[in-house]
Parts: structure tokens; C-alpha cells; sequence
């Protein structure tokens, strides 16, 4: 197989699809099927509720987010600040999560259980969690209908 190409990189995602959409008849129905993270598109829509620092301190930026959203953007943010090699762990502590949403350990500790039965986080070690690919999904869909920062609400 061989395809050749030149252009813009928008106009050659498109075209290199189509081409391995013909060639390998399996990779149409594998993108349909298969669940992969959108992780740069995700970050921009975050970007407007959360912000990370140069130290790998993770900040809720807006207060008007639900206690379950906010918990589920900064495991995502901190997913995101291990990828990136600003932290060493892609795990949170309570407290961590508490100081990073402005809400207090204890309503972090009920808000983590709900998560954790829903499948959207997960337990990394003790009193550690992250954001599971289930998790990463239901962010992703909820993200899209949450209004933008001085937009129509």
C-alpha cells in the first residue's frame, strides 16, 4: 500500500482517511467501534473551566461547574499534567481535588464515591484517583452542551 499527498495538514487528514477507508475496509468499522480519546479537543473545552500551573498545580477557574463535573475536569487536567511530565503521578489525593475545585474534603469524599459507581474514576492507591476511559467519554459529551465563559447561557 502506498499513498502520496501534498497539502495543508487539514486538507490531508481528510484524504489520508478516505484512502485507508478504501484499503483496509476494517479500519471504517474499527474508527466506528472503537473508543479513542480526544484528548487535545478535550483540553480545549476544558480550557475554559480549568488552568494548570508552571508547578503542575491544578485550578478550577469558573465555581459554577457541579461538584461532579469539577472533580471529573481536574482528573482530566491532571491526566493531561502526567502526559505532559508536569506532574509524576495522574493521580489525585482528596485534598489535592478538594483544593483544586474550592470545595471542601468532605463533599469531595461523597462526590468521589458516586464517581467511582458510575465507573467514571477509578481508585489508584490509597486515597489516589483518576479519570477512567469511561470517565474521559462522559467528559467529553458533557463538555459540548456546558456553555463557553461570557457566552449565551
Amino acid at each position: 500500500m502506498r499513498y502520496e499527498g501534498s497539502g495543508a495538514v487539514q486538507e490531508m487528514v481528510p484524504q489520508i482517511l478516505q484512502f485507508l477507508t478504501q484499503a483496509v475496509p476494517a479500519y471504517d468499522l474499527a474508527k466506528k467501534l472503537v473508543y479513542t480519546p480526544d484528548l487535545a479537543g478535550l483540553a480545549d473545552q476544558v480550557a475554559d473551566f480549568a488552568k494548570m500551573t508552571n508547578t503542575g498545580q491544578l485550578l478550577l477557574v469558573r465555581n459554577d461547574l457541579p461538584a461532579e463535573k469539577a472533580v471529573t475536569v481536574i482528573l482530566f487536567m491532571a491526566q493531561l499534567a502526567g502526559k505532559m511530565g508536569r506532574r509524576d503521578s495522574e493521580a489525585l489525593s482528596i485534598e489535592e481535588i478538594a483544593t483544586g475545585v474550592g470545595r471542601a474534603p468532605k463533599t469531595i469524599r461523597n462526590v468521589l464515591v458516586t464517581l467511582q459507581r458510575s465507573g467514571l474514576i477509578d481508585r489508584a492507591d490509597r486515597g489516589r484517583y483518576h479519570i477512567t476511559t469511561r470517565g474521559l467519554m462522559n467528559l467529553e459529551q458533557s463538555m459540548k452542551a456546558l456553555p463557553k465563559q461570557g457566552g449565551p447561557d
